[in-house]
């Protein structure tokens, strides 16, 4: 026996170079890994800018030259101010698949849009380029308002009647209503009823083959899309607010929820803008969603490029009310119905007062 301690066994020391090449090595792959995080987020935000909605402003007039390439139209574009870099407008031309080419002439392009939006507008016929009949087709209006601005009415019905969603687009729908799309259109003179139905469905086959290639898997069921995307064009005011509009419509239908949305009634009763009567929440018919859960049978206007996006991309919020504030314009939006119920009783204060103001206004004019 000894009295020795025995010895402790010990790892050698890691040579130097080694463990220098461990921190290299290390710092390396968690560089790498930055650099992917931020390469994925920069190029998430530049697709959003280049495909995403802008905000229309002051028109900027822009020529483009006959023969001008996607690069110069481009070049063309920046130089206005419109957008920051050509670059962004070349990548707009290869993720566009709604055909169609940049039109020559002399364009009004509004400060604030994408340039996927530039883009659309470009392949429009200039205003310098056509004729000097302009026609303007506003957004949420029916195709019998739609008549009642045409040169042609009763060829426009006629047209409409005679042509099916089924034929014209692939799509099957009651009719044409919810299918024309909006916009200003040119011609060289008055056009007949089926020219202007012809331009109007040319242009929503453009808008939605854009869109559906933007949201593949929200378009695969374009009557419900074309039908949420009028009742948003006939209930919000500002665009801001068109995607919570559809989230409460989408809400409402999850939860087996009444629509209850006087839009649809006045379409049915025809009472456009009218305020509506308790005994008109009686009448039968598929489009009074007072009645009838779910949605009605098809669109009861025909909404614009916003409100379809609000269609096919709704906030994800869990909205299901929302009532009308005093200025006529906004909304405010509640989860659950005692909430609904204040923001109602305010709406309603605010709107006596506001009466009463203009009562006291007008006896003192007097």
């Amino acid at each position: 026996m000894t009295d020795e301690a025995p010895e402790t066994l010990q790892e050698p020391a890691p040579a130097p170079h080694r463990s220098f090449v461990r921190r290299v090595a290390g710092s390396a792959i968690l560089s790498l890994a930055l650099f992917a995080i931020g390469a994925a987020s920069s190029a998430y935000l530049v697709y959003q800018y280049v495909q995403g909605p802008g905000v229309a402003g002051e028109p900027i007039t822009v020529v483009i030259p006959e023969g001008a390439s996607g690069r110069q139209a481009g070049d063309l574009v920046a130089k206005a101010g419109l957008i920051e870099h050509e670059a962004f407008f070349r990548l707009a031309i290869y993720l566009d698949h709604s055909g169609g080419t940049i039109k020559h002439g002399e364009h009004r392009i509004p400060k604030g849009l994408s340039p996927s939006e530039i883009l659309r507008r470009l392949k429009e016929a200039p205003e310098a380029a056509v004729g000097a009949f302009k026609l303007t087709i506003p957004e949420g209006l029916t195709i019998a308002q739609i008549a009642e601005l045409s040169a042609d009415s009763a060829g426009l019905m006629a047209a409409v009647s005679a042509i099916t969603p089924k034929e014209a687009l692939g799509i099957d729908a009651p009719g044409l209503e919810g299918f024309l799309m909006p916009n200003t259109y040119y011609f060289d003179a008055p056009p007949s009823g089926e020219e202007l139905v012809q331009r109007m469905l040319k242009q929503f086959r453009e808008e939605w083959a854009a869109l559906s290639t933007e949201f593949p898997d929200a378009a695969k069921d374009p009557l419900k899309v074309l039908t949420v995307a009028s009742l948003v064009e006939e209930e919000a005011r500002v665009d801001e607010e068109r995607p919570l509009v559809a989230a409460v419509i989408y809400n409402r239908l999850a939860a087996g929820q009444p629509l209850q949305m006087d839009s649809t009634l006045q379409y049915a009763l025809k009472k456009y803008g009218q305020r509506l009567l308790d005994e008109d929440k009686e009448v039968e018919s598929p489009y009074n969603t007072y009645k009838v859960a779910g949605l009605p049978p098809g669109p009861i206007s025909n909404p614009g490029r916003a409100s379809l996006r609000a269609a096919l991309a709704p906030a994800k919020v869990k909205y299901r009310y929302f009532v009308s504030n005093a200025d006529g314009k906004t909304h405010t939006f509640s989860t659950t119905l005692k909430e609904h119920e204040a923001a109602v009783a305010k709406y309603r204060k605010e709107i006596r007062a506001q009466r009463r103001e203009e009562r006291e206004e007008d006896a003192g004019e007097k």
